[in-house]
Parts: structure tokens; sequence; C-alpha cells
């Protein structure tokens, strides 16, 4: 019967082991989900949140979430293989003209809705028309590989680009010729946001946390005071002012700032969660998946 106890207690913390490190590969750099199971959550700020699944995707893993600009219930989840679209606010989903595709990372341009770009592993594609067609862009860059991709808060075709082993890339042609800014930001570096001006730029980079630059991308310090370990996803709603990141480790969950970054307060959502929005149009709407 002890033998017995003991291999339940064996088998149960293997299973514990395997479900904190399967989707940290390397130093935490690519995030994978092997279930494929999604759950998407849609909830309003409040001190008592109370979590509702509205919908599970059977995509293999994940990417990226991205709002549109004029469609208050359209939102755009990538994946390995392409990008799907929601027209109810996540409940149910199609898939898009850009197929085979993989879509680590999803911007629009505030500053012209009919643009979306969509980066990632040997991708960098970009839309005219709010995501129903897509074109390839041809660049310059030394490689191909880019975790981390946003646009300026005011020009369009301003982007910038983490390339793995390379650094971060600004293009101001909107993809085409690419400048080397840094490459002191960490190596692990998966996803990049701006913060509350086009000087601000955030880079969560898993394990090795949260980092600001103040100057455009050009030099990067870590952010010392973000709740539990690392950081995986962000999203800045610059309507109120808010930014949210998602963490890892045993008080992993979302958690919100209001002082861009100098102190964090968890929102109530709680567990690995791997992608998050907000909706321009409404900042109280946010979207998040878990693994």
């Amino acid at each position: 019967m002890s033998k017995q106890k003991e291999r339940m207690r064996s088998m149960r913390r293997r299973k514990q082991q395997k479900s904190q490190s399967r989707w940290l590969i390397a130093a935490g750099v690519a995030l994978v989900v092997i279930t494929g199971l999604w759950f998407v959550f849609s909830n309003q700020q409040s001190d008592n949140l109370q979590v509702q699944p509205i919908s599970t995707l059977s995509t293999a893993d994940f990417h990226s979430l991205a709002f549109s600009l004029t469609e208050p219930e359209t939102v755009f989840f990538g994946h390995h293989g392409g990008l799907l679209v929601s027209h109810n606010g996540g409940k149910d989903w199609e898939a898009t003209a850009l197929d085979n595709a993989d879509a680590m990372a999803l911007a629009f341009p505030p500053s012209d809705s009919q643009i979306l770009y969509a980066a990632g592993h040997d991708v960098f594609f970009k839309s005219l028309d709010g995501g129903k067609t897509w074109n390839s862009v041809s660049t310059n860059l030394p490689g191909t590989d880019i975790h981390g991709f946003t646009v300026d808060l005011e020009n369009a075709n301003h982007v910038y680009a983490h390339v793995v082993g390379f650094g971060i890339f600004d293009s101001e042609d909107g993809g085409n010729t690419w400048t080397l800014l840094s490459d002191s930001a960490p190596p692990s570096t998966f996803n990049l946001a701006f913060g509350e001006n086009s000087e601000t730029l955030y880079a969560a980079a898993g394990e090795a946390g949260l980092w600001q630059s103040q100057d455009g991308g050009q030099t990067w310090k870590t952010i010392q005071n973000v709740p539990d370990t690392g950081a995986v996803a962000m999203a800045y709603s610059s309507a109120n002012g808010r930014f949210y990141v998602t963490t890892l480790g045993d008080l992993a969950g979302l958690y919100v700032s209001d002082d861009n970054g100098q102190s964090w307060k968890p929102v109530g959502l709680n567990g690995a969660l791997v992608a998050v929005a907000v909706s321009p149009l409404d900042p109280d709407h946010i979207i998040a998946v878990n693994d």
C-alpha cells in the first residue's frame, strides 16, 4: 500500500513539473502549448473578478491577440498555422486569408485602422484592408525569426522588431528597410509593446523579466518590481494609461499597473496566461488566453 502511495505521489510530482515547464523552451523564449486547448476570457475590471470562459480553440499553440480599431467585437488570434478572426468578441472563430503563417505578433497602427501587421518565424506580412487580404513584405533584416513586433503610436510605417540572435531593429518605411537600434535587450525577448508615448517601449522576455526603453528602443533596463517571476504577454491601453502584463511562477496571472510599471496589482485572473489584448474602443474589455 505504501509503495502504491509513493508511486502516486511521484506521478503527481512529475505531472506538476511538466505543467510548470512544458511551454518554456530553451531559456523561456519559445512558448508552445502542447495540448492545443484554449480558453478565452473577457471581463470588465473589478475587485472581485468572476472569470467565465467564453471559447475553446483547438490550435496546437498560441501566439498573439489583437482587437480591431474600428469594430468593437472583432478580435484576431495568431497561431503557428495562421490567423483566426472572431466577430463576436471571441466566442466563435474562423480562418482568415493568412494561412500557414506563424503569426507570432500582430500590430494595428493607432494612426491607420486599415493596416495590420503580422510577424513571426520566417513571416512578415502586411494588410491594407483590416486583415482581409495580405501581402508579404521584403526586408533587409539579417534574420527571419521575429520574436516581438510593434508599431509606432503615431506613424503607421514606423515599426519595431526583435530578431532572434541580432537585436532590436526599427523601420520607417513599413518594414522594407531596417536599422539596428540595440543588441542590449535580452535575447529571450518575446513580445514588444509601446507604453505611454512613442519613445517608451516594453519588452517581455520570459524568465528574464520585463524590460523598458525610454529612448525609442536604443537602450534598455529591467523593471525590478514586476510581481512573481518573468513576463510573457503585455498590453497597454492608451485610453486609460493602464499597462497589463502576465507573469510566470507560483503567482502567475494577469497584473496591471497605473503608474507606468512602478507598482502592480493582480486583476483576479490567475494561471499561465499566454496572450492578452485590451480593446482600444473599450478599455474595460480584455481578452486573455490561457494554456
